[in-house]
C-alpha cells in the first residue's frame, strides 16, 4: 500500500487515479495534516483534482470563444508578459482590463473570441502561459468550499473525463468495499498525489 501514490504518478492511469482519489476522500484533511499552514480542502475539491489529471482538452474552442469574462491573476499577467516577451506594464495596459465585480482583478479586453485563440492552429496561442481560469475550466467552482464539481456540458473533453472518472471510481469502490480503514500517512500520500494537479493545470 505504501507505494500508492508513486504507482499512480508513474502511470497517469485514471483508474490509478480513481484509487487515489478514493483513499484521498477517506478522512478529511485535518486528520491528515498536522501543520496549520497546509490550505484545507473539501471532498469536492479533490474530485476536482482528480478530473484536472484525468482531463484531456480536445482543443474544441468552445471555452475560447464563449468565457466572459476571462479573469486574470497578477501572476496570471507576468506570466503572460514573459510568454510573450514584452515588459509587465505593457502587457496590462494591451491586453488587461479591471475587473469592474472584482477588485485587484484583471480581465482580458478582446473576448468572444479571446485575443489568443486562433482556430487556425488548433486553439490557444498562449496555452503554455495561460490564465488561471482558463487552466481550471472546465471544472468550475472555489476550492475551499463544498459545493459540486461542475461539468461544462458544451466541453467534449469535460463530459469525457466525467464518464471516465465515474466509472472507474464505481471499479475501485467496489474493488475496496471491504479493505480496511486506510492508514492516516496513506491517505495523505494520496491527497498530496491529487493536490500536484493544482500545479500542472
Amino acid at each position: 500500500m505504501a507505494e500508492t501514490a508513486q504507482t499512480a504518478e508513474e502511470s497517469k492511469d485514471p483508474r490509478a487515479i480513481a484509487r487515489m482519489l478514493h483513499v484521498a476522500t477517506t478522512l478529511p484533511d485535518r486528520q491528515v495534516f498536522t501543520k496549520m499552514d497546509r490550505a484545507s480542502y473539501t471532498t469536492v475539491d479533490y474530485y476536482r483534482m482528480a478530473c484536472h489529471l484525468i482531463f484531456r482538452c480536445h482543443r474544441c474552442g468552445t471555452c475560447c470563444t464563449t468565457g466572459d469574462p476571462i479573469r486574470l491573476k497578477p501572476e496570471d499577467a507576468s506570466v503572460i508578459a514573459r510568454h510573450l516577451k514584452i515588459p509587465l506594464n505593457k502587457a496590462i495596459k494591451k491586453l488587461t482590463i479591471p475587473d469592474p465585480d472584482k477588485p485587484g482583478v484583471l480581465d482580458f479586453k478582446h473576448i468572444l473570441p479571446c485575443k489568443f485563440y486562433d482556430k487556425n492552429a488548433g486553439g490557444c496561442r498562449i496555452y503554455a502561459a495561460r490564465p488561471w481560469s482558463c487552466r481550471i475550466f472546465p471544472f468550475l467552482g472555489i476550492y475551499g468550499s463544498e459545493d459540486q464539481v461542475v461539468v461544462n456540458e458544451s466541453c467534449p473533453g469535460s463530459v469525457e473525463t466525467m464518464k471516465i472518472l465515474t466509472e472507474v471510481l464505481d471499479e475501485v469502490r467496489s474493488d475496496q468495499m471491504n479493505h480496511p480503514p486506510y492508514d492516516p500517512k496513506e491517505v495523505r500520500r494520496a491527497k498530496e498525489f491529487l493536490r500536484q494537479a493544482l500545479s500542472l493545470v
